[in-house]
């Protein structure tokens, strides 16, 4: 049989023409109405690939769902300054390279900066296209809403654990990532699970009296600038009482405020923590020695101990989590002996930045968990 090439060519070229067209199927999932944390109703017009954050938190659980990639920018403390997502030293140098190059294509240190504590550039959120704006607060979302033109979804979280998991579940709703949402908080009650086992078998009678410097106290007692000081505490710290301690102040105002001298000395705690970032303001020294505290227990029996801070222009999840095993073993450093602390912070850091073996750089940076851990 022969074949008449000047019939076939133009049938196949039919056929690439129309093979080329395929059929586009709609997303039948979008449009999407979504409420943020702020009770906004937003619209989602179409799936999310361009993100910018105003925030760490929000950036760490972008990047904890598995959507890093999809930033296009952020807030200073995720990218130059504070280390607030991935470690940096005090001099801001990164630790940990493998984290800041990892979690976002580029490296997360050459995200541009669209916005910092005091301002916000909504020109260049705007020329930068986001499909959506991720903000911690509704001040101003409203307005970057209507200027930059695309959706603005509040979320933020109250710092409890049950906070924690409610800012993971709206940000996973918002992006498309509800199973990874799910997982994350599964994963998170798991790490709970493993230390209130052991600390809720521990008698009230038996627990020890815990005093939380949460700003340090890098200032002294008192600091009137910016609170970095002994003075500053918080009444509801949850991985304190998590691993079992009686917090002093749980009885104080609400949030991170501060207290007298006196007050500290009347609650006489057994341990005081200390609020750490990095190896050169520790205010443990200051502590110990100061003539005012010689009658705390604590300071007599030198058990003043520095721990992970716990804020970075929000609350570090992730390191918060770490705190609350590392305070457990402080506390109670026979019932949590066959926790290897150093394997817990390294499956954390994972979870929530997906690079293995950050938190074995990071503690040797900040020395003092390899001194003080057991």
């Amino acid at each position: 049989m022969k074949i008449n090439f000047k019939y076939l060519m133009p049938l196949l070229a039919f056929l690439v023409i129309a093979l080329s067209f395929q059929p586009v199927f709609a997303d039948d999932s979008y449009p999407r109405t979504v409420t943020d944390l702020a009770g906004r109703t937003i619209t989602i017009e179409k799936p999310i690939e361009r993100i910018i954050t105003n925030n760490p938190d929000n950036s760490r659980i972008v990047i904890a769902l598995g959507d890093g990639d999809k930033l296009v920018a952020s807030d200073e403390c995720t990218v130059e300054t504070g280390g607030c997502v991935c470690p940096m030293g005090s001099n801001n140098e990164t630790i940990c390279e493998a984290c800041w190059q990892g979690v976002t294509p580029g490296g997360l240190d050459n995200l541009p900066v669209t916005n910092t504590r005091y301002t916000m550039n909504q020109e260049q959120m705007a020329s930068l296209t986001p499909d959506i704006i991720l903000m911690s607060s509704d001040k101003e979302a409203d307005e970057v809403q209507e200027h930059v033109g695309v959706p603005v979804f509040v979320a933020a979280p109250d710092y409890t654990i049950d906070g924690i998991k409610k800012h993971i579940t709206a940000v996973g709703n918002v992006l498309g990532k509800e199973t990874e949402a799910k997982a994350l908080n599964s994963f998170i009650d798991g790490e709970v699970k493993k230390v209130t086992d052991i600390s809720s078998t521990i008698p009230e009678s038996e627990k020890k009296k815990v005093y939380f410097a949460t700003r340090g106290a890098m200032k002294g007692f008192y600091d009137a600038k910016e609170g970095r000081d002994f003075t500053r505490t918080d009444n509801k710290y949850e991985p304190l009482t998590f691993a079992g301690g009686i917090n002093v102040a749980k009885d104080a105002a609400d949030g991170n405020v501060n207290v007298g001298i006196e007050q500290i000395i009347a609650w006489n705690p057994d341990v005081i923590l200390v609020a750490c970032s990095t190896p050169e303001d520790s205010g443990v020294d200051f502590i110990l020695k100061a003539p005012e505290l010689q009658s705390i227990k604590a300071v007599k029996e030198g058990k003043v101990y520095n721990t992970f801070y716990p804020n970075c222009r929000g609350s570090p999840h992730d390191r918060n989590l770490i705190n609350m095993f590392y305070i457990a073993k402080l506390l109670y450093p026979e019932k949590f002996k066959d926790i290897n602390f150093e394997a817990e912070g390294n499956a954390i850091m994972k979870e929530f930045l997906g690079v293995d073996g950050v938190f074995s750089e990071y503690m040797d940076y900040l020395q003092f968990p390899n001194t003080q851990s057991t």
